[in-house]
């Protein structure tokens, strides 16, 4: 590492989102002056290898007060404990975990929408949960153009977004399917994955929504800063390692036909048009992108100003950038 950099601790280092962030560090030529992974017990003894150099994995930070910048990458729980010990030890902290995404004060960002230089400068600042900010990066050149009215989102979940135990539940499950064996018991899953979708993510609250759906909601409606916005979500998941998918049916205020939504979608930060087929891009094609992928563009004949549109994104992949460029924009552009 080099000597003049920052000294960055990633909690949840080893799991998927984690593992992506330590990979964009190192592609973005972050200036680190040292890196202190920490994860579980289960990976304790591993070592995580960036820049030529190699870090041992360890269960806790020594020294928070030695670090300059904290990622939190694990689940929501244990990341908000790091974010309180974070707080108290005023060492400036990055949340992709989902645990302080709905916190009115604290600011969930997009490098992509703008970011307020106060609002960077916090102590705390929440990344938005891919799947969120692949929605709002879509919907937010719309809004400023013709206005939103409502917006019904179907999102279609890969198992990356449960981790790498999610992942590795999904592969487990394929490999018992295939020799004709009971589909092991998951921690992750309630029900087998494997060439299966299941209709809820997580437990299903007393408004029938579940958790997902109405943190992917509250999401966006941060994101555009419009706490009004009708949004139906629907979040299922489904049986692929990485890379969502999403139906969008959006009525706006004024008036947009397909020509003028693909004029403004092209010029969008963070959103590419599939020119290439018209049966719109695939969950695969958007593996290891950092930009949302927008096709199958057509008007929604059920609705005055409707459009129905596909888009795919590497959630995963979005969360670790956007997290990593928001770094960037704190602390390498003073």
């Amino acid at each position: 590492m080099s000597d003049v950099g920052l000294r960055v601790a990633v909690i949840g280092a080893s799991g998927a989102l984690g593992s992506e962030l330590l990979e964009v560090l190192e592609e973005r030529r972050f200036p680190l002056a040292d890196v202190v992974p920490v994860a579980t017990d289960r990976s304790l003894g591993g070592e995580v290898e960036l820049a030529g150099d190699v870090y041992p994995i360890l269960t806790e930070v020594p020294r928070l007060d030695a670090i300059e910048v904290l990622f939190l990458c694990a689940p929501p729980g244990p990341s908000l404990d790091f974010a309180k010990a974070a707080l108290r030890a005023r060492v400036p902290c990055f949340d992709l975990s989902g645990a302080l995404a709905g916190q009115p004060d604290v600011p969930l960002l997009a490098a992509d929408l703008g970011c307020a230089a106060e609002e960077l400068g916090k102590p705390l600042v929440a990344t938005p949960a891919g799947a969120a900010l692949a929605l709002a990066l879509v919907l937010a050149p719309l809004q400023r153009e013709v206005g939103l009215r409502r917006v019904v989102a179907t999102s279609l979940e890969a198992v990356s977004g449960a981790g790498q135990q999610g992942m590795e539940s999904l592969s487990q499950q394929v490999l018992a399917i295939f020799n004709q064996e009971d589909p092991p018991a998951s921690d992750v899953f309630d029900r087998p994955v494997a060439f299966d979708v299941l209709p809820a993510v997580g437990e299903i609250g007393t408004g029938g929504a579940t958790a997902a759906e109405e943190a992917l909601a509250v999401g966006v409606r941060r994101l555009l800063r419009r706490p009004d916005l009708p949004i139906a979500a629907t979040v299922v998941r489904v049986p692929t390692f990485t890379g969502d998918g999403a139906s969008l049916a959006i009525e706006t205020e004024h008036a947009l036909d397909v020509a003028q939504a693909c004029e403004i979608l092209a010029k969008a930060p963070g959103v590419a048009l599939a020119h290439d087929d018209p049966r719109g891009p695939t969950t695969r094609s958007c593996s290891g992108s950092e930009l949302v992928r927008v096709g199958r563009l057509r008007p929604d004949s059920t609705a005055a100003h409707g459009v129905l549109l596909w888009t795919v994104a590497d959630a995963v992949r979005l969360a670790a950038s956007n997290a990593v460029r928001l770094a960037e924009a704190r602390f390498l552009s003073r």
